[in-house]
């Protein structure tokens, strides 16, 4: 059983909202686009890896959690997967990483050979998961249960060749995960919990987490400002006759600005102002742009003149959208 799904890494929509909103010519943007297709496929990595599940016969009771995030005082933990079982607890990382790749365990180095000969070092997933690991491990003994906790190294590209193993860790290509299931459930034949105490340990583990913090980036002064068309066209788009209308494409959108908001809240501020949204998308009238934030929804503090909106990481479209809009 699945108690958590995985979801769209907020990076990217980060990513993407800065990438529109800068040209081509910047020189930051071939950064920002390497960086966009890293998180993109180490998302799309990891969406393989769960799709794997559904095929996988597992007898024994178990639920998984993906994505598990955990703030400490001082660190964090972020877990690509866990499976909790009646036996034993799984930890999955899971890599998108193509070449040759060596494993240092003396230096603890983790490198990659690409086929020009260029290598590049990069941080050892090995290490990463010996921290998890240490945490779940951690906790089980505060809570008094007799689980071992596994961690393995899973990689998701078939072209990922591992020259050297980092000791005695588990590294497995993803299509591998079935066989390496029957082997853990025959490694650890004993049932150490029952089912009610499986389900409990699962959503204790799911209790722990927390929705990651956004990413700061430093987004330079010359950010691109207005209403922006979709992905295809990008264009400017212009508010008037109670709708959005593209520049250059010509298309229409009533609650484009709801786009924006999310923007404005990835790239700037999770909080804005009648006066900061006006400069943002150029809408020039107080009104209108009061009424256009009060169709968000969004919660707020402060009276009319010194409002503060909360820009939630979802904005919901009311359904009475279009009667709202007859006012504006």
């Amino acid at each position: 059983m699945i108690l958590k799904k995985r979801s769209e890494p907020p990076e990217i929509f980060q990513l993407e909202s800065l990438i529109q909103r800068f040209p081509l010519v910047h020189p930051l943007f071939p950064h920002w686009t390497e960086k966009l297709r890293r998180i993109s496929a180490g998302f799309h990595g990891e969406q393989r890896v769960d799709n794997l599940w559904s095929e996988i016969l597992f007898n024994l009771p178990h639920y998984l959690i993906h994505d598990l995030y955990i703030q400490k005082a001082t660190s964090s933990h972020q877990i690509d997967t866990v499976l909790v079982t009646n036996r034993f607890v799984l930890l999955l990382e899971i890599k998108s990483i193509s070449g040759q790749l060596h494993f240092d365990p003396q230096l603890r180095q983790f490198s990659r050979t690409n086929k020009d000969g260029s290598i590049d070092g990069m941080r050892n997933p090995d290490d990463q998961v010996r921290r998890h690991e240490g945490f779940v491990r951690n906790f089980l003994k505060e809570k008094k249960i007799p689980l071992p906790v596994v961690g393995i190294i899973v990689f998701t590209y078939p072209s990922s060749i591992v020259s050297s193993r980092p000791g005695n860790r588990i590294v497995i290509q993803s299509s591998g995960l079935p066989y390496l299931l029957d082997q853990l459930a025959a490694k650890y034949p004993d049932d150490l919990l029952n089912t009610r105490q499986t389900r409990r340990l699962a959503d204790q583990l799911l209790q722990l987490h927390m929705d990651p913090p956004l990413r700061e980036l430093n987004v330079p002064a010359d950010l691109r400002k207005g209403v922006l068309c979709g992905k295809d066209c990008g264009g400017e788009m212009e508010y008037y006759w109670r709708k959005w209308t593209c520049k250059k494409c010509s298309r229409v959108d009533r609650s484009a600005h709801f786009q924006t908001l999310l923007q404005y809240r990835s790239l700037i501020n999770q909080t804005i102002t009648n006066k900061e949204f006006r400069h943002f998308t150029g809408i020039e009238s107080t009104t209108t742009a009061s009424k256009l934030l009060k169709m968000a929804n969004m919660p707020y503090t402060g009276s009319y003149k010194d409002r503060i909106y909360q820009i939630p990481e979802e904005i919901i479209q009311i359904e009475s959208i279009s009667a709202d809009l007859e006012s504006i």
